[in-house]
């Protein structure tokens, strides 16, 4: 094996490093390690946990407070007694239930179309509470909606597997990412590290020097390489090799949008069995009837036995 070059922290503590003994980075890009007592009062924010949902449950969160909402204060004007609403006060439970639920979507939505109308002074209590709900409840759900449209997610999509191809007469360690988002990236630059873990056990991390490190633009797709030559690590080094030492591979992108002009950043790691030695990734690259060249995202991962 070659010379190893120097060790890199990531941040994450000698300690974490050595006991850790998963991947330390999914596929998706989310740290294999977790905290106790995340939601403990101080340590769970709510704000950062609705700008990170995605938009199907972020949507069923706002239906799901919605409807409880109205379940509950439909529930305490039922509380309010049978003769807090006279005009539904001959009802059966389950009508009077119905038609309260119903005055309380429009109370808290300030409709206020209902001929019902509170005739006890809880009722009337529980009616200004719910009117300032209301109000507070809209403005809230709008900023989020705003916060969330004003930043949108990354979706740099990273290639299922990484390959082993070769690479200028020799072979080289590849990575294919491409912008799954119809924004404009400039100034992408990527980082890649191995860890490697020894006879005894020992992790260790080493930054792997790369073809090019950087682009300025990022209008299609683009491979990261690694060249295996002599002062590489992963000289000599067959994949049962890599089995063996547990090896994974991290890579870091960090890149600038040109439409919202602020950095942002993605990563994703590959283990051992997720690198495919003698393949090489397939043609994406397409044109159309007009002769622009087209590629398919959903292809990025395609590759080709050598």
């Amino acid at each position: 094996m070659a010379e190893i070059p120097q060790q890199e922290d990531l941040g994450l503590g000698d300690k974490v490093v050595q006991e850790n003994r998963t991947r330390f980075l999914n596929h998706d890009g989310t740290f294999n390690v977790h905290r106790k007592g995340v939601f403990d009062r101080g340590n769970f924010s709510p704000y950062h946990a609705v700008l990170n949902a995605s938009w199907w449950k972020f949507n069923v969160g706002m239906l799901g407070y919605y409807i409880v909402a109205n379940f509950i204060f439909a529930t305490l004007y039922i509380m309010a007694g049978r003769n807090a609403f006279p005009d539904i006060a001959g009802m059966d439970a389950a009508h009077r239930f119905g038609q309260v639920f119903f005055y309380s979507v429009q109370v808290i939505t300030t409709l206020g179309t209902s001929p019902l109308h509170p005739a006890n002074t809880m009722a009337d209590v529980v009616l200004a509470i719910e009117a300032m709900v209301g109000m507070i409840g809209f403005a809230v759900a709008a900023s989020l909606l705003f916060a969330r449209f004003s930043n949108p997610p990354t979706k740099i999509q990273f290639s299922k597997n990484a390959v082993v191809a070769p690479y200028h007469g020799d072979n080289g360690f590849m990575v294919r990412i491409v912008n799954g988002r119809s924004n404009e990236l400039i100034h992408v630059s990527a980082i890649v590290t191995m860890a490697m873990t020894d006879q005894t056990g020992r992790r260790s991390f080493h930054r792997l020097a790369l073809e090019r490190d950087e682009v300025f633009v990022f209008p299609l797709n683009w491979t990261i390489v690694h060249p295996i030559d002599e002062s590489s690590p992963l000289r000599g080094l067959s994949a049962e090799n890599l089995k063996n030492n547990m090896a994974e591979f991290l890579v870091y992108i960090t890149a600038i949008d040109q439409d919202l002009s602020k950095t942002i950043y993605a990563r994703s790691s590959y283990r051992a069995d997720e690198v495919l030695v003698g393949y090489k990734f397939s043609n994406i690259i397409e044109r159309d009837q007009k002769g622009t060249v087209v590629i398919d995202p959903a292809r990025i991962g395609e590759v080709e036995k050598i």
